[in-house]
């Protein structure tokens, strides 16, 4: 019998990053542990497998050469030289023990107890944004709500000018359409990122140079610390005021907007939440898990790794679906229904192992003060009837909207 050809499954398609879900069941059925041609990697979509391979040191975080080869040429891997180099000293691209030693003290920043203490500040930002829409029969969540707010409240934690915000967002999303697997001209969008990441790099040595010379109680001073007691050396300094600034609310912009689409789109949960505004917290978890701002995870074998009787060979590339985890039917009962109230969310859509998100906890705490806001000030708030929403998943990586015009 002549031998079963590879399963191909169209995983760049347009129309199933619009709505990747029908087929990721059928991957978890027919192949979890998958080698996709298309991708040049491994795509796995089974729940326990992703989490464990999150976990698993034998997958290297240290990825960024992979994620750059992966789409450009050898003869145009240069055009993202600077993007590289400033990644390779983010902790999201390190492996222990240079990511722990990176990361601890980061994690000042976002305990409990120091986020909480946070948590006026973002309700201020909130409300000032509310104020703006407040009195209009239409506004746009994405672009009036979603964007701003993280945005804002991380320029507070670094205490840096709130004007400098459109700056910043805009280097931000052109160094994400690359790091995110663009669809589209992968040698423009490298270019996007190197000039994006040298943009940031020459804004951040200035600020720094400023804060050292005025030190506070902000999250650049309490990196320069670090570096002052010989923890970090001032290029790791910059690199993770680059990494926070940009991973601290480029992510929080897509989940916000596919959280109140989720919600406008399921009239019933809506009511539920409506009806028991103490259901925010379980609402802002189930909208992770139904519709996640970060589909993929990736990782590089640094070591021969078998998952589900597939062998994953040493320097392949690995693709974690975090979004098809979340809906794995041998997790989550009923996984394609919405439900604010469901109990036991367990979740990946902020990863898992030692490089679980560590914004995690400011992330859930904007969504919730800004959703649960959003809703008691404009109880009647309903999709337009003019305007459709304009998703925005013309990555591999990231989901969102463009737009997501609504009414009140």
């Amino acid at each position: 019998m002549a031998d079963t050809p590879p399963r191909r499954y169209e995983l760049k398609d347009p129309a199933v990053l619009a709505d990747p879900h029908p087929l990721y069941h059928r991957m978890r059925r027919e192949d979890p542990v998958h080698r996709s041609e298309s991708l040049g990697a491994w795509f796995i979509t089974r729940h326990d497998d992703v989490q464990r391979c999150l976990r698993d040191p034998r997958l290297s975080s240290r990825r960024t050469d992979s994620i750059i080869s992966s789409q450009l040429p050898p003869g145009d891997r240069a055009l993202a030289g600077d993007y590289a180099r400033l990644s390779r000293g983010m902790m999201l691209f390190q492996d222990a023990p240079d990511h722990h030693r990176l990361r601890i003290l980061g994690n000042h920043a976002f305990t409990p107890s120091a986020l909480d203490r946070f948590r006026p500040v973002v309700q201020s930002v909130v409300d000032e944004l509310l104020d703006r829409v407040q009195g209009r029969a239409e506004f746009d969540v994405a672009r009036d709500l979603a964007q701003p707010l993280p945005a804002v409240v991380i320029a507070r934690m670094f205490d840096i000018p709130a004007a400098d915000r459109d700056r910043f967002q805009q280097w931000a999303d052109e160094a994400a359409t690359f790091f995110g697997g663009t669809l589209g001209d992968p040698a423009a969008a490298a270019r996007a990122a190197n000039a994006a990441a040298l943009n940031l790099e020459a804004y951040f040595l200035n600020l720094l140079a400023e804060r050292r010379r005025h030190p506070g109680d902000d999250l650049m001073s309490l990196l320069i610390r670090g570096q002052d007691e010989g923890r970090l050396s001032a290029d790791e300094v910059c690199c993770q005021c680059i990494m926070l600034l940009t991973g601290g609310h480029v992510t929080t912009i897509d989940q916000f907007s596919n959280a109140v689409y989720a919600l406008l789109a399921h009239r019933g949960e809506l009511a539920k939440l409506r009806a028991d505004p103490g259901l925010i917290r379980s609402a802002v978890e189930e909208t992770v898990r139904y519709d996640g701002a970060v589909g993929l995870a990736r990782r590089v074998a640094a070591d021969e790794v078998e998952v589900r009787g597939r062998t994953i060979k040493a320097g392949d590339l690995v693709y974690l679906s975090v979004a098809a985890a979340n809906r794995d039917p041998e997790v989550f009962r009923d996984p394609d229904r919405f439900d604010v109230t469901r109990a036991d969310n367990c979740h990946i859509g902020f990863g898992a192992g030692p490089h679980v998100c560590i914004g995690a906890g400011l992330a859930r705490r904007e969504l919730e003060i800004g959703i649960g806001t959003l809703l008691r000030r404009f109880p009647g708030l309903r999709f337009s009837d003019r305007d459709t929403p304009r998703r925005r998943c013309e990555t591999l990586v990231f989901r969102g909207f463009h737009s997501l015009p609504v009414m009140v």
